[in-house]
């Protein structure tokens, strides 16, 4: 879409109204206990952080890669595509989802020994069948996804995770990169997954279980990753549905990363109430398309917002919607219009999308065609 934000207008600043609050306890907070050395727990849906420690200290990812590897795999081919696994990822050292050289291995499988076991020989198979045969170029993939995230503290040397110099992140990254992945459902699939011997490609090879022991730990534990290398220490990412989406976990060079995440979950949920935005009256809004031929685009948030909450924080929220009041043709169904900017105690939480809500094409270009 051609969209130049020519003139910003229509910049409207509200109290929000508020509905569907859960009132939480009223009680000091205290922070979780954690024995780790960075962590972060955060809403899915909003983005909001819930508690940090650390969260934006570059450190070792170790196997916490595989979270981006397996993005990268799912968004860039078919779980059906066939495999040859190469000598190189047959011998890669660590941990390893069992491949041979020369066996023949759906996608699908790959993704899944990669996320369930941990396979690093896995990621290298991956790597080689997306990046046409090299790492490098899948690597390359890696860290665009990265920027396009907005992890700037996150770089990417290998598709697996062990000790590489430069190969690093952050908890917070993490936790934006798992909050990105857990929206595509393969991935979700993948993610929650105990056990598994057969897929949409078919039957596997082999059989897998699911080495992260989180899934098992708490009723609605729904992924993602562990990790551990000498520098990394061990590292945890967890995932918690709740009512209304999920909260995701971080924990890094933890001395107790089962029990350090449960602590962050439980903070979450302890303190924390989910109160919705209203935006049935944003939806009216309008912009003027230049060329269209239409002249007006009407843009939509299309969901319901949910947003997590301190006691008393409901009364300190604040909106500002940031739509063009003048945009060019052609504009297409579900394009990114502006933005609705969520401010709590006048600190910017979380932005949510506008999107055009219909086509409209260029009226001089469909002329002379």
């Amino acid at each position: 879409m051609k969209l130049k934000f020519q003139v910003l207008s229509m910049v409207i600043i509200m109290f929000i109204a508020l509905s569907s609050i859960v009132t939480a306890k009223e009680k000091k907070i205290q922070a979780p206990k954690l024995n780790s050395h960075a962590a972060v727990v955060i809403d899915q849906n909003s983005g909001r952080i819930l508690y940090g420690k650390n969260d934006n200290k570059i450190l070792a990812m170790a196997s916490t890669t595989k979270i981006i590897t397996a993005i990268v795999a799912i968004e860039n081919g078919k779980l059906t595509d066939q495999v040859t696994v190469s000598k190189k990822a047959a011998s890669i050292n660590g941990s390893s989802a069992g491949l041979k050289e020369g066996e023949k291995v759906s996608l699908e499988e790959l993704i899944y020994g990669l996320m369930m076991k941990s396979g690093n020989d896995a990621a290298i198979a991956i790597a080689e069948h997306i990046g046409d045969g090299k790492v490098e170029n899948f690597i390359k993939l890696m860290n665009h996804k990265a920027l396009e995230l907005g992890l700037y503290n996150t770089h990417f040397v290998t598709p697996h995770g062990l000790d590489a110099d430069t190969h690093h992140t952050t908890a917070r990254d993490l936790a934006k990169a798992t909050a990105y992945a857990l929206k595509n459902k393969v991935f979700q699939k993948v993610s929650a997954c105990k056990e598994i011997s057969s897929g949409e490609s078919g039957a596997f090879n082999k059989s897998y279980n699911n080495i992260n022991k989180f899934l098992f730990r708490l009723p609605d534990a729904d992924g993602v990753k562990t990790g551990y290398t000498g520098n990394a220490g061990k590292c945890l990412v967890a995932s918690v549905t709740h009512q209304y989406g999920r909260y995701i976990a971080v924990t890094l060079n933890s001395g107790d990363r089962w029990k350090d995440c449960e602590n962050l979950v439980n903070y979450a949920k302890e303190n924390f109430s989910h109160i919705k935005i209203e935006t049935d009256s944003l939806n009216i809004l309008k912009s003027r398309v230049l060329g269209g031929e239409e002249k007006y685009l009407q843009s939509t948030i299309d969901k319901e917002i949910y947003l997590p909450v301190l006691k008393g924080e409901e009364n300190n929220i604040k909106t500002e919607v940031q739509i063009p009041s003048v945009i060019n043709s052609p504009v297409y169904k579900n394009d990114h219009i502006g933005n609705l900017l969520i401010y709590v105690n006048d600190k910017l939480e979380t932005t949510f999308p506008f999107i055009s809500n219909k086509n409209i094409e260029n009226k001089i270009y469909n002329k002379a065609m």
